[in-house]
């Protein structure tokens, strides 16, 4: 994971989080999941201006190596 906090911010300014799951998640984990997300919206209802969560597929290559070729000349 690769930073994860927020800073001090000014009024018209803005930060996006991201969080990226990758690989099974039980139902508990799900559950889990939801109530921290209904916590931080209850907590910081005011400033918060969206939450958007989708599921993707990851690529079937997704943890693989992959080696590209380079040409020379």
């Amino acid at each position: 994971m690769s930073g994860g906090y927020v800073r001090p911010q000014r009024i018209r300014q803005h930060q996006v989080v991201i969080f990226t799951f990758a690989g099974k998640f039980t139902k508990a984990e799900a559950e889990a999941w939801n109530a921290a997300v209904l916590d931080l919206k209850r907590r910081f209802a005011e400033r918060i201006t969206g939450v958007t969560l989708t599921g993707e597929d990851s690529p079937r290559f997704a943890g693989r190596r992959v080696r590209r070729r380079v040409r020379r000349r």
